[in-house]
């Protein structure tokens, strides 16, 4: 599997993480898990069976009011963990925002690539650790490591390398449009659409984004480089330079909330709660690029 330089330091913060993934999603059950359920003795296994229910695709978890998963306990803790162990979590708790999609290179070999979801803020927060650029390798043989335009190469691809360095577009112009494509989305709540009524009425100077960007282009490449990778599955029937933009102008909006808040990890994690969580707003900006709006 090829995995990114920083995926093999990721851990889960657990009681210290400020966005739980416990809460505010809809947490389906595996089949497997949910048969497991059923057949859990003891206090513990009536008390999951009271909390789950099957739904027309599916077990879940009933949430609470909150929408918390009704096993997050006030620590940030999960309870079936600490009350009966890891084994009791179902796959999408244990993998949970690991991904892995499979991309068929231009010789029609499948290649498995992993990586953690930036709606995570360990991942944002390991991806912004290094200044450096970002590498991939072959998890079992990590002596072996690519660029972007290395791994592109591997895979049968071709792109012209410059077309993978990010060029911001900080025009008002070329602002104007991107808020105008993000108000489509369809957004995960009210904060979200606040946040970009407040951006569309009062936004960074050109000049104080472009000092932004100065000051951690290192970041924002590998920002850039990771948005690229990500999507090289759901992207596949389109040209790369399609995908090319599409994390070109994805990247031009984390920098504008980066300017406009001052936390950049924040910032990311939003734009992928938003946006890659959502595979139909994920849609609609790779709609946008191959109409010319973005």
């Amino acid at each position: 599997m090829i995995i990114p330089d920083f995926y093999p330091h990721f851990c889960c913060k657990a009681g210290d993480c400020r966005h739980t993934c416990c809460k505010g999603w809809e947490i389906d059950i595996d089949d497997d898990t949910a048969a497991y359920y059923q057949e859990l003795q003891g206090p513990l296994g009536e008390t999951v069976r009271s909390h789950i229910e099957k739904g027309e695709d599916a077990w879940h978890f009933i949430l609470t009011k909150d929408e918390s998963c009704p096993f997050l306990r006030t620590d940030g803790l999960c309870r079936l963990i600490r009350e009966g162990g890891e084994d009791l979590l179902c796959d999408i708790c244990r993998l949970h925002p690991r991904f892995f999609e499979v991309v068929t290179d231009k010789g029609g070999s499948e290649r498995e690539l992993g990586g953690v979801g930036l709606a995570c803020e360990a991942a944002c927060e390991l991806l912004l650790k290094e200044r450096t650029p970002l590498y991939f390798f072959d998890s079992d043989d990590p002596s072996a490591a690519w660029t972007l335009s290395d791994l592109l190469t591997s895979l049968g691809y071709t792109l012209q390398a410059d077309s993978l360095t990010y060029k911001p577009d900080t025009s008002k112009k070329g602002t104007d449009r991107l808020l105008t494509v993000l108000t489509e989305t369809e957004p995960i709540d009210d904060a979200w659409t606040a946040s970009l009524t407040a951006l569309t009425k009062e936004r960074p100077t050109e000049d104080s984004l472009q000092a932004s960007l100065r000051k951690d282009r290192p970041l924002y490449q590998r920002i850039y480089d990771y948005i690229f990778y990500r999507q090289l599955e759901n992207f596949a029937g389109n040209p790369l330079e399609v995908l090319s933009r599409y994390a070109g102008r994805s990247t031009d909006f984390i920098a504008l909330t980066a300017a406009a808040s001052g936390d950049l990890s924040e910032a990311l994690r939003r734009w992928s709660e938003q946006i890659e969580y959502d595979m139909d707003n994920v849609r609609l900006l790779q709609e946008a690029v191959l109409t010319g709006r973005l």
